[in-house]
């Protein structure tokens, strides 16, 4: 991975979690499985690290459920995590969002 994906891709990430927590609850085996089906590696330890710093800056909220005999943390975003997200989404200016919307259609 080169430096430019790097950084591009640490900040993106932070909000596709937020982004795919809104659309409904999931659990980090959610997010790595999605990703292998798609041929990306994802590991615990890039995932799980942001799911605890969006839940410890209450972006994220937790639900602890037992399935299958196994303790699993499903993570939904708040209310908090949607402001942001929208903030965010909204503070890009109009070239940002063209350049984006352009380069992720090439």
């Amino acid at each position: 991975m080169n430096l430019i994906t790097a950084h591009l891709e640490r900040g993106i990430f932070r909000a596709y979690v937020l982004w795919m927590c809104s659309q409904k609850e999931r659990c980090g085996d959610d997010f790595i499985h999605l990703e292998t089906e798609h041929g990306h590696t994802l590991s615990p330890g890039k995932l799980y690290p942001i799911l605890k710093e969006l839940t410890d800056a209450g972006f994220l909220e937790v639900q602890i459920k037992k399935e299958h005999g196994k303790m699993h943390k499903y993570y939904k975003t708040t209310k908090k995590g949607l402001n942001a997200l929208n903030e965010s989404k909204n503070e890009l200016g109009l070239p940002m969002k063209m350049f984006i919307r352009t380069w992720l259609s090439d």
